[in-house]
C-alpha cells in the first residue's frame, strides 16, 4: 500500500511545484490537490500495518503544498481542504458584512443612490443599477425583528439563523435554555488587553499587557465559584502585576493548589489566589515561586496537582513545585541567584530579581526536533498531549499525541488544518473526540481514531483567526461554541444537526478566549476591543429601537433631544440594529452569559463609555 501512495504523493507534489513556478499560478488549485491527498489517507484501511506510514507520508505532501501557497502563491488564508460530504463542513451567515464593515456598505450604497439619481433618464442604465441595488440588499442581514427568535426569554443580544435547529421533544430543560439563547449577561472592565483565557475550575486566569506601549506583563483573574449552587457570583476583575521582564504568553492553572502560573521566555512565576487548606480568597494574589526555564520557552501544563511541565525544543522541564522553595509571606524573598537578562518594560524597577529554581527533572522527546508551540491533555489519557509546532519554524501543519508517559513518544498524528494551530478544546464526555481552532479561520472536531477530521466548521468568514472554541455537553448533548476576532461574535453549531445555531453579541470586541462553567451552566467570554476614541460615531439607530424614557436595565438612555446619547465604532462589523438591543463594550470585556429555564432578557451588560473623537 505504501508504494502506491508514495507514487500519488510524488504525482501530487509535482503538480504543487508547477503551480508554484507557473507565470500565472492558480491558488485555487492548492485546495483541491491538498483534497486529492486526503483522500488517499480516507481511502486506506486503518488496520494495514503500514496505515502509519501512509498517513506520514501523505502528511508531508500536504506541508508542500500548504507552504508553497502561503510563500510562493501569497495566499493568505487557505480554504478547507479536508472535508467531504461524509465529513461535512459547516458555515455560518454568508452576508458580505463578513467581508466588509458596514461603513464601508454604506458608501457604496450611497454611490450606487448617486448614480441612480444623475441618470435615472437612461432606462437602460437605471434599471441595471436597480437590479444590482436589489441583488446588493438581498446580501444584506435582515433587520433583526425579521430574525427567528424561539423564546420570548430569548436574549436580544442574540441572533439565530435561518430554520435553527429543532430539539427533541426529551431535551432537558437546561438544554433547551442554551439552544434557545435564554441567558442572562454581565460584564467587568478588564484594564489590560488579555492575550487568552484559561481556567481549570474556579479561577479564570488571564495573562494581560498593559502600560506604555502594551510592554508590562499584568496578570488578570476572576474568581467564578460561591458556596451556593444557585448564586451567581459578582463578575469582578482582580489584578497583579507580573514581575517577569517580557509580556507573559504561557499560562497554566492549579485548582487544587489555588496557583496561577506565568510565563515569558526566560521564567515562570507563580501566583496563589486563594490558601489552598483554608480556602480563604486572598484579596491580591500572592506571588509564590519563581522558576528557571531558559532552554523551555514553550506552553505550560498542569498534569497532576504540584507538577508543573514546559515544553522547549526536544524536551520538556518539570518542577515539582511542593518542595521548591518559595518567596515567602511577604511574596519578595530572592529565589536562586540574581537575575541578570535584559526587559523591554520601562519599570524595570519592578522587574523580578530572582533568576528561579532550576527544573527538578527534565524528559527528554523522542524526536530531539519536535518543539511544542502548543499543547493541551489528551481527553482519554492525562499523560499524553495533544501537540503541534509552529509551522513557520517546523513547515509542519500537522499535530501529534505525545506520550509523556512512556518516553515521550509520538503516537499518533493528525493533519487537515490549513494554518497553525491556535488551541485545542476537550470534553470529558467525549473522551474520543477534540475541537482544534486554526488560524485559517476554520474549527475542526476529531476523533482521536482517525487522522482526518470529521467536522469541519467555518467559524468567521474564513478570513480571520480564530479567537477560542469550547467543546461542551450540558446534559450530555454536545455543543460547540466558537469566537471569533474580527466578526466580534461568539456563536454556537449544533454538530447534531450540522449547522449554526445563534450568534452572541460581544459589544464590537473580539473574542480572546472562553471558558464553560458546568455548575451554573455559564459561558465567559474574554474580549479585547480594537478601537479607541477616534474610531467612534455618535450612533444611529431607526425610531423603532430607541430606548423607552425609562430604559430597562443594562439600556443605553436618550438624550433630552429624543436621539441616542451613545458612541457607536465608525468601523464595526455590525451596524446598531443588528442586534435586539443595542451594546458597544467600548473597553476590554469579560462577558458572562449565563443560561436559566426563567433567564431575565433584559439583564444586559452595561454600555461602553467610550466617547467620539
Amino acid at each position: 500500500m505504501i508504494q502506491s501512495v508514495h507514487k500519488a504523493c510524488k504525482r501530487l507534489e509535482s503538480k504543487l511545484y508547477e503551480l508554484s513556478e507557473s507565470e500565472d499560478p492558480l491558488a485555487i488549485e492548492v485546495p483541491k490537490i491538498l483534497t486529492e491527498a486526503c483522500t488517499l489517507v480516507r481511502d486506506a484501511n486503518p488496520a494495514d500495518p503500514e496505515f502509519s506510514a501512509v498517513v506520514d507520508r501523505v502528511c508531508k505532501t500536504a506541508n508542500i503544498g500548504i507552504s508553497l501557497a502561503y510563500r510562493d502563491l501569497e495566499t493568505e488564508y487557505l480554504p478547507s481542504f479536508a472535508h467531504t460530504r461524509r465529513f461535512p463542513l459547516l458555515q455560518g451567515p454568508t452576508s458580505i458584512y463578513n467581508l466588509f464593515p458596514p461603513s464601508a456598505l454604506e458608501v457604496l450604497v450611497q454611490c450606487m443612490n448617486f448614480f441612480l439619481e444623475q441618470w435615472r433618464d437612461i432606462p437602460l442604465f437605471a434599471f441595471v443599477m436597480w437590479i444590482f441595488r436589489s441583488l446588493f440588499a438581498f446580501f444584506l442581514p435582515k433587520p433583526w425583528r425579521d430574525t427567528p427568535r424561539p423564546h420570548p426569554s430569548s436574549s436580544p443580544l442574540s441572533r439565530f439563523g435561518p430554520r435553527p435547529p429543532s430539539l427533541p421533544a426529551t431535551s432537558s430543560p437546561l438544554v433547551r435554555s442554551i439552544y434557545e439563547a435564554r441567558c442572562e449577561i454581565s460584564s467587568d472592565i478588564i484594564y489590560a488587553e488579555p492575550i487568552k483565557l484559561v481556567s481549570d475550575g474556579s479561577c479564570l486566569a488571564l495573562p494581560s499587557m498593559g502600560g506604555h506601549r502594551q510592554r508590562t506583563p499584568i496578570l488578570s483573574y476572576c474568581l467564578i465559584k460561591t458556596s451556593r449552587r444557585d448564586e451567581d457570583p459578582p463578575l469582578i476583575t482582580r489584578y497583579t502585576d507580573v514581575g517577569l521582564s517580557e509580556v507573559a504568553y504561557a499560562c497554566a492553572t492549579d485548582e487544587q493548589k489555588k496557583l496561577i502560573f506565568v510565563a515569558d521566555r526566560a521564567r515562570v512565576k507563580s501566583y496563589a489566589w486563594a490558601d489552598p487548606r483554608t480556602g480563604k480568597i486572598h484579596k491580591n494574589a500572592r506571588p509564590t515561586h519563581t522558576l528557571a526555564s531558559p532552554a523551555h520557552a514553550g506552553p505550560l501544563a498542569v498534569l497532576t496537582p504540584g507538577t508543573l511541565l514546559r515544553a522547549g525544543k526536544g524536551s520538556a522541564a518539570v518542577w515539582t513545585y511542593e518542595v521548591l522553595p518559595t518567596h515567602g509571606r511577604s511574596g519578595r524573598t530572592r529565589i536562586g541567584p540574581l537575575f541578570s537578562g535584559d526587559s523591554w518594560r520601562d519599570d524595570y524597577g519592578e522587574v523580578e530579581d530572582s533568576a528561579g529554581s532550576p527544573a527538578t527533572s527534565v524528559i527528554a522527546f523522542a524526536d530531539p526536533k519536535l518543539a511544542p508551540a502548543v499543547w493541551h491533555p489528551h481527553p482519554a489519557r492525562p499523560a499524553t498531549m495533544l501537540c503541534s509546532t509552529d509551522p513557520e519554524e517546523s513547515e509542519d501543519y500537522s499535530f501529534i499525541a505525545l506520550d509523556l508517559a512512556h518516553g515521550a513518544q509520538q503516537g499518533a498524528r493528525y493533519f487537515g488544518n490549513g494554518a497553525a494551530i491556535g488551541g485545542f478544546a476537550t470534553s470529558a464526555a467525549a473522551p474520543n473526540e477534540f475541537m482544534t481552532a486554526a488560524n485559517d479561520g476554520h474549527m475542526r472536531l476529531h476523533d482521536t481514531r482517525v487522522p482526518l477530521p470529521v467536522l469541519s466548521i467555518c467559524a468567521a468568514s474564513g478570513l480571520e483567526e480564530c479567537g477560542a472554541v469550547l467543546f461542551v455537553h450540558p446534559d450530555g448533548i454536545p455543543a460547540v461554541f466558537t469566537g471569533s476576532t474580527n466578526d466580534q461574535v461568539v456563536r454556537l453549531w449544533d454538530i447534531r444537526a450540522r449547522k449554526m445555531v445563534y450568534e452572541l453579541a460581544t459589544g464590537n470586541t473580539a473574542v480572546s478566549g472562553m471558558a464553560w462553567d458546568a455548575q451554573r451552566s455559564a459561558l465567559y467570554v474574554a474580549t479585547s476591543s480594537p478601537y479607541d476614541r477616534y474610531d467612534y460615531r455618535r450612533a444611529r439607530l431607526p425610531p423603532s429601537m430607541l430606548p423607552e424614557p425609562e430604559p430597562a436595565r443594562g439600556m443605553p438612555n436618550v438624550d433630552d433631544e429624543g436621539g441616542f446619547d451613545k458612541c457607536w465604532p465608525k468601523n464595526a462589523k455590525h451596524t446598531e440594529d443588528y442586534w435586539g438591543a443595542v451594546f458597544d463594550a467600548g473597553s476590554h470585556r469579560i462577558l458572562r452569559y449565563t443560561f436559566k429555564e426563567d433567564a431575565d432578557p433584559s439583564i444586559l451588560p452595561p454600555y461602553g463609555e467610550m466617547t467620539s473623537g
